[in-house]
């Protein structure tokens, strides 16, 4: 297909898609100059985007939105003033395209023409990636990270909280969740940079075995807590988690479920099964996702498998039960803090782009694109 023909096919599937719109107004500048304004039925969010090539439409849907998007939003085929006023107008809208049938089967056609491209088709070693992800460097993330060196959503006591205070509020949530007594022996599956145990050794007085892939993040660990005078109730070892076989009275496992895909997940669960004696407790933080985009989820890339977690997926809270059963664990209570992750990624975000001109210069890898 020519150039100018896949312009304005791309352009008229766009039309058709924005006309969709339930809530709000999104304005388009399109690549010759003219603009347009799609307008939902309902007030609400507004936004703008200007396209720079229109092929990046068709890719978008070929690859369920975000994919498409993202890969193109990197590639500067389009710009927005407000990404993430944007992504919140999108995010309000999605269930307008996503549920109606012509939609499923306009976008049907368009994949399988786009699928004829020789470059679509990717895949990814899931265990192998998500090292490579961790093993960008101690450095990089610290530039960033609160002092805690944590990467996973905090608990924040209200907005003026420090995100190093509300990370160490997460450690002890988790502690209180796992009633850890003095003398417990505790399993961290994938225990990053060391802080869960380090909170969790310092403050219980228990003996905290961490198991990561990354040698990186083993590294940083064990110096960690060996300035902490923790080496003799802290263990990391650099180790799949389906290799350990050791006895725990407590297991924790810190958003690494979500790195994985859905294949990984009952040997994750039978590993901490095995872990525990009668009676033994496990607490784990998970991202979760919305069980109607579940099954899509599954069978098809998303911008995070493709850039992020290669391989990863996001469980419901549903599939965290099932499993938890099937491996002979009874579900004790759940709790939910999405508002919270919000505020984290918030935080990240202002410090990585605080942090962003020293990153630059400590390696070439750390350009734009990779930004």
């Amino acid at each position: 297909m020519a150039g100018s023909q896949r312009t304005t096919v791309a352009r008229s599937i766009l039309r058709w898609v924005l006309s969709r719109m339930r809530s709000g107004e999104l304005e388009v500048r399109w690549s010759d100059g003219t603009e347009q304004v799609f307008t939902g039925a309902a007030e609400g969010d507004r936004a703008r985007i200007e396209i720079a090539d229109e092929g990046m439409l068709a890719k978008a849907l070929v690859d369920d939105g975000s994919v498409g998007l993202g890969a193109t939003w990197i590639e500067g085929a389009w710009t927005t003033p407000d990404l993430a006023g944007f992504l919140e107008l999108a995010s309000r809208n999605i269930d307008a395209v996503q549920t109606s049938e012509r939609g499923s089967r306009t976008t049907g056609r368009v994949r399988g023409w786009w699928d004829r491209r020789p470059d679509f088709a990717r895949s990814h070693d899931a265990i192998g990636e998500m090292g490579d992800h961790y093993n960008l460097g101690n450095d990089f993330y610290a530039a960033w990270l609160d002092d805690t060196m944590t990467y996973s959503s905090a608990l924040f006591a209200d907005s003026d909280t420090p995100l190093e205070d509300a990370q160490e509020a997460k450690y002890a949530q988790l502690c209180s969740l796992l009633d850890l007594q003095p003398g417990d022996r505790v399993l961290e599956i994938g225990c990053g940079w060391g802080g869960f145990a380090e909170y969790a050794a310092s403050h219980h007085d228990v003996h905290v075995t961490g198991l990561t892939l990354s040698t990186e993040m083993a590294t940083f660990a064990r110096k960690r807590l060996a300035d902490a005078g923790l080496t003799d109730r802290t263990t990391i070892k650099l180790q799949d988690f389906r290799d350990e076989h050791g006895q725990y009275d407590k297991v924790v496992s810190i958003e690494m479920i979500e790195s994985v895909d859905e294949t990984v997940w009952p040997p994750l669960f039978h590993a901490i099964s095995r872990a525990l004696p009668p009676g033994g407790k496990a607490a784990m933080q998970a991202i979760t996702i919305d069980p109607r985009y579940y099954d899509n989820l599954l069978v098809r890339e998303d911008f995070i498998k493709r850039y992020i977690f290669p391989g990863g997926a996001l469980p419901t809270v549903e599939v965290l039960q099932t499993l938890a059963a099937e491996a002979g664990m009874e579900w004790v209570t759940e709790e939910m803090h999405g508002l919270q992750y919000a505020e984290t990624l918030n935080q990240w975000n202002e410090r990585f782009l605080a942090a962003w001109p020293g990153i630059v210069e400590s390696s070439p890898d750390f350009d734009d694109r990779f930004r």
